[in-house]
């Protein structure tokens, strides 16, 4: 089986798989997302920290602090200003620590993976939002063996080195601060299909992520790209698309995509269509939901947590695994969908 799984207009088993990985779980969860605001995601977490289940939340937490402070002229305590969402993400994290759950925090992380006792999990673009969850185009991959493995080791590995944080919500003053330790990455033993970026960030204070230097995410992708030959079919699916994100020797995305063209490579490109860029001389579909993203020929693939994007190639923390043939096939399906839709 290739456990691909996926929401767009008609389907919805990715929120599925998700919601069934939490309620099946006995003893403990390791939940990596950028956001926690989603009612039933949270409902069916703080049902299984209900159950007995140890619940450990990765998140980024920057501009969900709520950082209180005294105002030095008025002598009023007053909240550092936050978004509405940053409101929601805080709210749904106060409500999960208040259940038992433990927190950390780290700047710049943009990655979503969930991890279960039950030695599976899975890595997905879905955010625990009520978008993502319900509405829009999302796509996952279920996690076994050496992937498991290894991302249950960064997982641990990042938990125990936050960046450091004192977290408010509403009238109550949430501490979530450890010393900050900065990550060595040589202690990651990156042996299986995972891929990641984990560098530093420009987003919050960026201690935690400061020596790190991981890039094969960026690598994979654009060898992918670059391995193409003629006659052969390569599929892109993102989010956001920047023709001017860069790989390691500082060649531009859209120059390899309009190279691969050349070679007599065909390109099936579907992106947000509210995050629309034009690359002249390439097609590119424009969807108006789409989270899902992909990069894949039917020889090689992968799914992945960040965009096509000079951030998430270069900084914070965003990962993504290789794809087994039976996963390629199911994700060019899933693509092909979505270039319907568009």
């Amino acid at each position: 089986m290739s456990y691909i799984f996926y929401n767009n207009l008609n389907e919805r088993n990715l929120t599925q798989e998700v919601v069934r990985q939490i309620r099946e779980t006995k003893t403990w969860i390791k939940a990596c997302n950028l956001l926690f605001d989603d009612s039933d995601i949270r409902v069916a977490l703080i049902d299984a920290l209900s159950r007995g289940v140890a619940l450990f939340i990765l998140t980024n937490l920057e501009g969900a602090t709520g950082e209180v402070f005294i105002n030095k002229f008025s002598g009023k305590r007053k909240s550092a200003e936050q978004t509405t969402q940053d409101l929601l993400h805080s709210s749904s994290i106060k409500s999960l620590y208040d259940a038992g759950a433990h927190i950390s925090g780290l700047d710049g992380l943009h990655a979503k993976f969930l991890l279960t006792d039950a030695n599976c999990g899975i890595i997905t673009s879905l955010n625990f939002t009520p978008n993502s969850i319900n509405k829009i185009s999302e796509l996952g991959v279920k996690l076994g063996g050496e992937e498991y493995d290894e991302l249950e080791e960064v997982f641990d590995y990042i938990f125990l080195r936050p960046d450091r944080y004192r977290f408010a919500s509403y009238d109550s003053h949430f501490t979530y601060e450890r010393p900050s330790e900065e990550i060595d990455c040589d202690q990651l033993s990156r042996m299986s299909r995972i891929k990641m970026t984990l560098a530093k960030t420009s987003r919050g204070k960026s201690e935690a992520l400061a020596d790190c230097d991981i890039h094969d995410l960026r690598s994979e992708i654009f060898d992918i790209i670059k391995s193409t030959e003629s006659g052969e079919d390569l599929y892109l699916a993102t989010y956001s698309l920047e023709p001017n994100a860069k790989d390691a020797d500082g060649v531009s995305l859209g120059k390899h995509l309009l190279d691969a063209k050349r070679r007599g490579v065909r390109l099936h490109i579907v992106m947000r269509e509210e995050k629309k860029q034009v690359i002249k001389g390439i097609h590119i579909n424009y969807h108006k939901d789409n989270h899902a993203k992909a990069v894949l020929t039917p020889r090689r693939g992968i799914i992945f947590t960040g965009n096509l994007t000079t951030e998430s190639f270069e900084s914070g923390f965003d990962l993504g695994v290789c794809l087994t043939p039976d996963q390629i096939t199911d994700t060019i399906t899933f693509i092909n969908k979505l270039k319907t839709q568009s």
